[in-house]
């Protein structure tokens, strides 16, 4: 059964306690970890003709041997998002951050409209490429929608999955909803520095450091139509996660900030929660869209918790 959880203050619980959050550090202001260097893969040959090109990009760090974490970018980042994982994840597990088709140095889909099937295949592709077939996947956003559809295609491929900033998915799409991904869209038509300039402050709390918010200023300049459009495109498609939720019967952990106002609790996690036979769901205060960079030691402390549990 899936188990709802109470928000608590950071300082007051272990991570270990359900539904609290370590001490992190929300006002972060120290050097950001290095990046490791951008690795490739060929796609493989069954699926070329699926891709504009041959290639996929990607960031490892840690022991190949280690049980392998692959992390899934929300729409706006790539696998640089994920430098605190990457950095301190990796002295326990084998840490892998995508770039989808069309991000960073990943060649984009032949379709201008790719569905969840296309997206949880070219998951399949690149974890072939990677020689990898059981791994634990955590997704941000678009990336959580992304590692669903996987599990739902792929569920035997999933030991476990962490959700945060989860979205859902819908029937039929709001006009607000259309309004803000097409804006997104007219954005990246402009270019990765415009796309860049409207800022971050929608998506992290308040107490969040300008060493983090640069960061993923930074980050989203690396933006290109071929990636972003497509997953705009997607994420305005009828799947919705509830439908098929059945299908995810491995472990499922969701991280909510309180502050999230980008995929609201009510219009995703809590249509979902429900469903799923083996959540837990954490809501974090002070924390909106990307709790992975706002607090990352809670975060990563709450990973290697989900990582050991039984």
């Amino acid at each position: 059964m899936s188990q709802h959880t109470q928000p608590t203050q950071p300082s007051q619980a272990s991570p270990s306690s359900e539904g609290s959050k370590a001490p992190g550090p929300l006002g972060w202001d120290r050097p950001l970890p290095c990046l490791p260097e951008t690795r490739f893969l060929r796609i493989p040959d069954v699926s070329r003709s699926l891709y504009l090109g041959d290639r996929f990009s990607y960031m490892q760090a840690g022991p190949w041997d280690a049980p392998p974490i692959v992390f899934l970018h929300g729409i706006g980042a790539n696998s640089t998002y994920f430098r605190f994982q990457l950095s301190q994840l990796s002295q326990d597990f084998n840490v892998i951050a995508w770039n989808a088709p069309g991000y960073w140095l990943s060649d984009a889909f032949m379709a201008q409209h790719p569905n969840e099937h296309d997206y949880a295949n070219a998951l399949r592709d690149f974890l072939r490429a990677l020689k990898l077939s059981r791994v634990s996947l955590g997704g941000n956003s678009f990336g959580s929608v992304v590692a669903q559809a996987f599990a739902i295609d792929h569920p035997d491929r999933v030991e476990r999955m962490m959700l945060t900033g989860t979205g859902v998915g819908q029937t039929q799409v709001t006009p607000q909803r259309r309004a803000s991904f097409e804006a997104r869209a007219q954005r990246i038509l402009q270019g990765g520095y415009q796309y860049a300039d409207a800022g971050v402050d929608t998506l992290v709390g308040p107490q969040t450091s300008p060493v983090i918010k640069d960061m993923l200023i930074e980050l989203s300049r690396a933006n290109q139509p071929a990636g972003l459009l497509r997953a705009v495109s997607f994420r305005l498609s009828s799947f919705f996660t509830p439908d098929h939720a059945q299908k995810m019967s491995m472990p499922v952990w969701m991280v909510q900030g309180q502050l999230d106002q980008t995929n609201p609790r009510a219009e995703n996690a809590d249509l979902l929660l429900p469903k799923l036979p083996k959540a837990k769901f954490f809501e974090w205060p002070g924390v909106a869209h990307l709790p992975e960079v706002e607090d990352p030691l809670a975060f990563n402390q709450l990973m290697k918790e989900f990582m050991q549990a039984a």
